[in-house]
């Protein structure tokens, strides 16, 4: 069956599905990118980083990028009218929206798809429901129940997307599973070290033997809340270390935080990088900052650590969580990350909190800290989860998708 992707732009994690998905036999699949970032050097705002990724994209599947007369960075982002004539000519069995409805565009193709009577396939990361007490919210909720009513397939990305659909009243006998995934095979490869490897990459950064690396990765923004994890390593019993991979507007204040308030650990016995350095004294601090790590260096960064932390205030999506899993590593994040109700299982691959409670983070770091055999059964959990999370079971619900739509049954 002749399937249209619309994906809002290149997303490094979501590449790979689309090689999968085009070499299915049933499928023909033509992905249409609303905008070109991602495929060349881009600047990214959350971050602060212009960066291009290292990884070998847009390959075996067919694509085109589409003009794009959007600007900004709200709704109108993403303002592409060809999506009419491409839609609508095109002879397509069923759209698959990957944009979820944040954008113009998005409602351009809903629309051509209507006329042209195409069944409409939806896939987003919604996952915790807007307070509705306003007039604006009750509007809203009204607009997602008529466009969820005429949509024929949801791809679920996890089980609070599920319940986000149901709450607007969509049919979960249109529910099909498309976990937001990452490519589970890259990350297990890439974070394998050679002897000797991983003792000199941690002493690189100022990682004493005797300490906790916890691992943070993903933008410094106030929305990931990464203040909450210094705040927890200073309440910790046993020694720790927050690495910092990533960067953005609060990394100032965190460096700041960490030189000044946090109490510095036993000296190493050997050098300390300058980075990970408490600056003007000989005491290490217990934060290194590594910046912006590119997708090929990026799994042994998180493989050289002990756990990995996401103190989110909100993140439906937090992928960064399935790269920690197929890294190995025990993952403690609080519950309004999506992926506390699917791949984080309290208990068994790590730990869930409530968000800014780092008295809580300080307590499970603890425990892990504590005890080395707990992470080594909590680090091969998580690859056992993970590797059910994978791209082949969202291949598998598009393919269902497309089968329940087969002979014109939905519109």
């Amino acid at each position: 069956m002749r399937l249209a992707v619309v994906a809002s732009h290149v997303i490094q994690y979501q590449d790979p599905f689309y090689r999968r998905l085009a070499a299915h036999p049933d499928i023909e699949l033509t992905v249409l990118f609303c905008s070109a970032e991602g495929a060349k050097t881009y600047h990214d705002v959350g971050m602060g980083t212009t960066l291009r990724w290292d990884l070998e994209l847009l390959q075996g599947y067919d694509h085109r990028f589409l003009r794009n007369f959007g600007w900004g960075e709200g709704f109108f982002r993403l303002v592409n009218p060809g999506l009419v004539p491409t839609l609508v000519r095109g002879n397509f069995d069923a759209v698959l929206f990957m944009t979820g409805w944040a954008w113009l565009s998005a409602w351009i193709g809903f629309a051509a798809c209507r006329v042209a009577r195409i069944p409409i396939f939806l896939y987003g990361d919604s996952s915790y429901v807007p307070d509705e007490k306003s007039v604006r919210a009750k509007l809203r909720a009204a607009v997602m129940r008529a466009l969820f009513g005429m949509t024929s397939a949801f791809m679920i990305s996890g089980k609070l997307n599920g319940d986000y659909y149901k709450h607007y009243r969509a049919d979960p006998r249109r529910f099909f599973p498309l976990p937001w995934a990452i490519d589970n095979e890259r990350f297990v490869e890439g974070s394998a070290f050679a002897p000797g490897e991983r003792d000199a990459m941690r002493e690189r950064y100022g990682i004493a033997h005797d300490e906790l690396a916890v691992i943070y990765s993903g933008k410094l923004i106030e929305r990931k809340d990464p203040m909450t994890l210094l705040r927890a390593l200073a309440r910790m019993t046993h020694p720790a270390i927050a690495v910092f991979l990533g960067d953005g507007a609060l990394r100032a204040d965190l460096e700041r935080y960490a030189s000044h308030g946090l109490p510095a650990s036993e000296p190493p016995s050997f050098p300390v990088s300058q980075e990970a350095g408490r600056p003007g004294g000989s005491a290490k601090s217990r934060a290194a900052f590594v910046g912006f790590v590119n997708q090929t260096d990026l799994p042994k960064h998180y493989a050289m650590g002990d756990a990995f932390v996401l103190p989110s205030h909100f993140d439906p999506r937090a992928t960064v969580v399935n790269e920690a899993m197929a890294c190995g590593l025990p993952i403690v994040i609080t519950d309004r990350c999506g992926p506390s109700a699917d791949i984080v299982r309290h208990g068994e691959n790590g730990y869930v909190f409530a968000p800014g409670d780092d008295a809580a983070l300080a307590t499970h770091l603890d425990a892990l800290a504590r005890d080395a055999e707990m992470r080594a059964r909590m680090a091969q959990r998580s690859r056992e989860i993970i590797a059910t999370w994978s791209y082949a079971e969202g291949v598998d619900g598009v393919a269902a998708a497309l089968k329940s739509i087969a002979g014109g049954e939905q519109t």
